[in-house]
């Protein structure tokens, strides 16, 4: 799924050069059809001033539709998953997009399993 991302001007320029990290970002819907972006790092853009900065890891509203919304925040209650953000680009009227993907996280099982794989593959 892909939404839109309000963002102020210098974020735009920071995500321009490659200042963006999605790695320990997240999706939190609620109930009134709005879904928050967590945790993405935006760093700062260079040459601007003290006034213009923005903060880095602020809580950033996306832009979707209420249905879709709704629909992401009945899955993360029901099922127990999570809305992750996958990558950022810009589409062909240069405005930010995120694709957004819904996620079932690993159980206690399964990451030992994967630790015994890598170990194994080191050896």
């Amino acid at each position: 799924m892909t939404a839109g991302i309000s963002l102020i001007g210098t974020e735009v320029k920071s995500i321009r050069d490659g200042k963006m990290n999605l790695r320990d970002g997240f999706v939190k819907p609620t109930k009134e059809g709005q879904c928050y972006l967590h945790n993405v790092h935006i760093g700062q853009h260079t040459g601007v001033g003290a006034y213009f900065r923005h903060d880095e890891l602020r809580i950033r509203p996306l832009l979707l539709n209420k249905n879709e919304a709704r629909k992401l925040a009945q899955k993360v209650e029901q099922k127990g998953m999570t809305v992750v953000p996958l990558k950022a680009f810009f589409n062909e009227r240069n405005l930010v997009k995120i694709e957004i993907g819904l996620c079932r996280g690993k159980n206690v099982r399964d990451k030992r399993d994967t630790i015994k794989e890598r170990e194994a593959k080191r050896e």
